[in-house]
Order: structure tokens, then C-alpha cells, then sequence
């Protein structure tokens, strides 16, 4: 898999605890908007508009709830597997209530 991030911008539809990832947070969002971070592959854009799941620490949710919006960046780790980044830079990861 190349290096790779995306900023992205998504609605939250669920949320739950990931089966496989402790202290992570299995959500299912829509894609609001995206965008390439500098240096690295967008592998993620071309998901503007549609449902995309993918792991996120669950302390960087805080108490989101669906219809929440989320900025955060994340990669693709493997087909089907999308992971937000654990520990952001100040400013690359917000819950902004719905």
C-alpha cells in the first residue's frame, strides 16, 4: 500500500465499538467533501457523496453523534480499510455538533 492521506469532511451515520481494534470506534459516515494532504496519495476523494466506514480512536469522537460533522484526515490501509489518523495535529481532526 503507497503513503497515503486524505482530509476529509463526513457526516456520522453510526457509530460503535470496532470488533478488532481496541479503544477504536467503528463509524459509518457520508462524505461531505475531501481533499489532498501535501506529500501524500489522495486515495480517498472520489468518495465525495457516498457512505464510507472507517476506524477512528474513540477519544478523538468525544461524544459525536449521528448528524454530527467530523474533520479528520485518514488512509486506506488495505482494501476495504480505512483508518483516521490516531493522533492528529491541532486543527486536523474537530467534531462540530449537527
Amino acid at each position: 500500500m503507497i503513503e497515503n492521506r486524505t482530509a476529509l469532511t463526513v457526516r456520522l451515520l453510526s457509530r460503535e465499538v470496532h470488533p478488532r481494534l481496541a479503544g477504536w470506534d467503528r463509524v459509518v459516515t457520508r462524505v461531505l467533501a475531501a481533499g489532498p494532504v501535501p506529500g501524500f496519495a489522495d486515495l480517498l476523494s472520489r468518495h465525495v457523496g457516498e457512505r464510507l466506514e472507517l476506524a477512528v480512536r474513540g477519544e478523538l469522537l468525544a461524544d459525536a453523534r449521528p448528524g454530527d460533522t467530523i474533520r479528520l484526515r485518514a488512509r486506506v490501509t488495505g482494501p476495504g480499510q480505512v483508518v483516521a489518523e490516531s493522533g492528529p495535529e491541532p486543527g486536523d481532526s474537530a467534531v462540530e455538533p449537527g
